[in-house]
This record gives C-alpha cells, sequence and structure tokens, in this order.
C-alpha cells in the first residue's frame, strides 16, 4: 500500500537563515504538504548531525528527507553514519528519499552506494520560493509521483546515444569523493554535474579528478547543468582532447543553482540521446 506523503525537514549541512526557513516552509503549507520540521538552526558537531539524520531515517515515519539547505558539513557525517547502521538495517523495506542537491549530493551518493537508494536531486527549502519555469510544476508531479517519467531538454556538444545510472550533482563534490570508497562506481553512468562560484581552473582540475578516476568503459554520457559564471561549453572544449570521443556529452539542461532547477534523479537507470543540435535526457521514477 502506497504510503502518503510526509516529509522530515533535515539539516546535514549548514543551518539556514530563520528568514528564508519560514519563507520555504509556508511554501510547503500552501502546497498542502505535510511536514515536521527538525531544524535547530544552530551549527551542531558532525556527531550528533549524523545521529538525527539516522534517528529520522528509521524512525519509519517519513517518505522524505528534505534538506534545508546545503552549505558545507556533509561530509563530515558519513564516518559517523558508517557506525550507526549496521547490516540488518540494509534488510529493512523502507528508507524515505532524500531531497536536495549541492553538498546533499555526498549523502546521495552515500545512500546509493550503501542501500542502491535512489535520491531526488533537487531545490531545498529555502530555494523553493524562488523556483521558476519548468522546475516549479515539475517537481511537484514528482513528489507527487503523478508523473511517469522525466524528461529534460539540453545542448548538443558530442553526438550520441547512451544508457546508464544518473549519478553526480555537484563538480566539485563529485571530485572530493573520487578515491574514497563513498564514490558509487558499481555501475555504467551518465555522470550529471553542476556547480557554482568557481574558478575556471578549479572546475577544470574538478573534472579531470573524476574523468582520470573513473575506470575504463565505466562513463556512457555527460550531462552539464548550470556552472554559475561559467559557460558549460568553454569549459569542455578546454578539455576536449581528455574527453571520451565514443560517448554523448550535452550542456544547458536546467539544474543547478538556478531559479528553473528541475528534479533529477540519483541512480535512476537514464537515456541520453544528443543529435544534431539537440538533447534529450530521459528517466523513469520508479
Amino acid at each position: 500500500m502506497e504510503r502518503s506523503l510526509y516529509i522530515g525537514i533535515i539539516q546535514p549541512s549548514s543551518p539556514p537563515e530563520r528568514e528564508l526557513l519560514e519563507k520555504g516552509l509556508e511554501v510547503l503549507r500552501k502546497k498542502g504538504i505535510p511536514f515536521k520540521s527538525l531544524v535547530d538552526l544552530e551549527e551542531s558537531p558532525p556527531s550528533h548531525k549524523a545521529f538525527l539524520l539516522y534517528e529520522a531515517l528509521t524512525c519509519g515515519k517519513f517518505t522524505h528527507l528534505w534538506a534545508v539547505r546545503g552549505g558545507a558539513g556533509a561530509w563530515k557525517l558519513l564516518p559517523y553514519l558508517d557506525d550507526l547502521f549496521k547490516e540488518s538495517y540494509v534488510k529493512q523495506p523502507y528508507l524515505p528519499q532524500l531531497i536536495g542537491f549541492s553538498d546533499i549530493t555526498i549523502l546521495h551518493a552515500y545512500f546509493w552506494q550503501k542501500f542502491g537508494k535512489k535520491g531526488l536531486h533537487a531545490p531545498m527549502i529555502v530555494h523553493l520560493p524562488n523556483l521558476v519555469g519548468e522546475a516549479k510544476e515539475l517537481l511537484w508531479k514528482v513528489l507527487h509521483q503523478s508523473c511517469k517519467e522525466v524528461k529534460l531538454s539540453g545542448r548538443a556538444y558530442q553526438e550520441g546515444e547512451a544508457s546508464g545510472y544518473l549519478l553526480g550533482g555537484n563538480l566539485s563534490i563529485v571530485a572530493s569523493l573520487c578515491g574514497t570508497p563513498y564514490f558509487p562506481l558499481k555501475q555504467e553512468l551518465i555522470l550529471f554535474l553542476e556547480d557554482i562560484g568557481e574558478k575556471p581552473y578549479r572546475l577544470e582540475r574538478a573534472f579531470l579528478q573524476i574523468l582520470f578516476s573513473l575506470p575504463k568503459g565505466l562513463l556512457k554520457g555527460i550531462v552539464i547543468g548550470d556552472l554559475g559564471d561559467m559557460e558549460a561549453s568553454k569549459l569542455l572544449t578546454s578539455l576536449r582532447e581528455f574527453l571520451p570521443s565514443e560517448i554523448p556529452i550535452a550542456y544547458a539542461f536546467p539544474f543547478g543553482h538556478i531559479p528553473n532547477n528541475c528534479p533529477l534523479l540519483f541512480g535512476a537507470k537514464a537515456k541520453l540521446k544528443v543529435r544534431g543540435e539537440e538533447a534529450i535526457l530521459n528517466f523513469p521514477l520508479d
């Protein structure tokens, strides 16, 4: 039987400003979405944050856990989560879906790697009042499961077709996962990336770190969203000699630190088709 929607609002990264939190929660109220805020507005030790997250995950009350904001701090939770999770928990049938992006990329990767749990790479609570474009309605459709598939359009960079598990998130954070046991490398993947506030040389270095770390043949496609002040096409061109020539690559997709931040399903089996000037990314929501 399908569970009724019930959101737990969590704070695994930086604490939010009270005013921004209230504005975000008001959006949920107007949408008639039931929730419970677990946010304390204070910076607390990673061990405490990890325990609160573990409790929210295992209490059995929530269908989703929605990060209030990103910032920094999620990385520090992982060793504590390793200690808290026991092998017996993997056998439990239910785990709430995590919602967030940016620094929350760390936790999406962790739960996919540990449990095969798909996460919703989507705007966080403080971003909800500023959503525009297709993201404004698509997020609610995905949340209420009123659509079976998401289809997003971007611009072509390198033609081709591919299928693979949709993994990625914030470019700098994905790069920081490389070489650690927390990066999910078990499956063929379509890598999706976004970032903001990074200088071009830092983005180049992070991108190369990912490319050089992935086992040969694992990477089936690359999808880039918003990169802040850096044009994605320029980043790709600057690294063209290092890009796999046999995979489709596309950019200018509507996700990242922008008002039109469309949801992606981390871990979904996606398809990428790049032909002419058009690129289409689609994935099921089951």
